[in-house]
């Protein structure tokens, strides 16, 4: 996947997003906070280093969530598109916003002591049972 190039955005297309090479990671994440944010059961991630991304087109509403996350949402279609951090230069795109979801599979779940008792551990991944472990 290192020359691969990935594109994605909101749902209305206003906010572009292109990313090269292999993510970091591929995460579910069954935080409260993320459910909130998504409006979902839980959310799932794809983390880029920050110089891997360029922001293409568009912007983006902040919102402050935590002490360390800044969330991205398109300010004409309200969808959810990318977070960042304050201790990092990395960007956690929301599966969904990427054109090429399907070719990912997420590798681990946080926050699996939130998970919903009905959804199910997604085959293959690693669990942690609190926060991120790195």
């Amino acid at each position: 996947m290192a020359g691969e190039e990935w594109t994605g955005g909101c749902m209305c297309g206003a906010v572009r997003f292109r990313a090269q090479g292999s993510p970091i990671r591929v995460e579910i994440c069954h935080c409260r906070t993320c459910r909130k944010a998504t409006g979902s059961a839980f959310a799932v991630f794809v983390l880029f280093a920050g110089d891997q991304v360029v922001i293409e087109s568009g912007e983006t509403i902040r919102f402050v969530s935590s002490e360390t996350v800044i969330r991205h949402s398109c300010g004409g279609c309200g969808s959810p598109v990318f977070d960042t951090f304050t201790h990092s230069d990395n960007i956690d795109f929301h599966l969904g916003a990427l054109d090429q979801a399907e070719r990912l599979v997420p590798q681990r779940e946080v926050w699996t002591a939130r998970r919903l008792p009905w959804v199910s551990r997604a085959p293959g991944t690693t669990c942690h049972r609190f926060g991120n472990p790195d």
